[in-house]
Formats: C-alpha cells, structure tokens, sequence
C-alpha cells in the first residue's frame, strides 16, 4: 500500500497538554472518540495520526478531512463536544490549533479559523481551543 501525498486537502495538528496524572484518563477518552468513528474516519478523511510531542506530556493529532462540511458536522456532534470538555479536564493548558491550507487550493480556511479563541469548539471558563 502506498502512502497518500495530499496537496488538495487542508489539515489541522491538535497539540494537547495532557496533566501527567490524567494520562490514563485522557488515552482512555481519546480512544473511545477515534475508535467509535474508526470506519467512517477511513473514508471521510485524508489521513490520520494521533501520537506523542517531544515533551511526553504533549499529545498530537493530525488530520486532514476531505471536505469542511464533513469535520464541521463532526465538530456539531453532541458526542465530540462532550468528550472534547472531558478531555480538556484532563489537561494543563487549552488545546493549540495549527491549520494547514492544501498546496493547490484556497486559503479560506484562515478566514473561516482566525487566529486566537476558537468559535467551532466548545470552551469552559479557563479550557477551550486556541488557532496558532
């Protein structure tokens, strides 16, 4: 099997900060989200990867969707909004978002997620998703 060379989609790398006492509970959570999806997730996206920073506390996970309109309804999902608070419980700073425009393709991808708090994920007081 070859691997995919994507210059059409865009791609977003999730960084969380996982508490070093909740990374039992935060795999836990994180698994049950990937793993309950893991078939359509096959079809609807580009490619996948979910692993460990540098640090051994920074989570990562990359992906890229073939359309907005599909991650847009996942990110609408009471289901991805629910585990996505109880992930964010189980880390020390808010979730940085980096997006990546395809090579061949538009930019409006940084119209759509402007740099700072994001308004397409849920947020608690202090915990929340923030675009790079």
């Amino acid at each position: 099997m070859s691997a995919p060379i994507i210059i059409h989609g865009n791609a977003f790398v999730s960084h969380w900060y996982v508490k070093p006492e909740r990374r039992d509970d935060f795999i836990k959570l994180f698994n049950a989200l990937w793993q309950g999806a893991e078939e359509q997730m096959g079809v609807l996206t580009n490619f996948v990867f979910y692993g460990w920073g540098r640090d051994p506390n920074e989570f990562v996970a990359i992906e890229s969707w073939k359309s907005e309109e599909i991650v847009s309804e996942v990110r609408k999902s009471d289901g991805f909004k629910t585990t996505l608070l109880q992930l964010y419980d189980c880390c020390s700073k808010p979730m940085l978002m980096d997006a990546y425009s395809p090579w061949e393709g538009s930019r409006e991808l940084f119209s759509l997620f402007p740099a700072g708090p994001s308004t397409v994920h849920p947020r608690t007081e202090t915990m929340g998703a923030i675009w790079a």
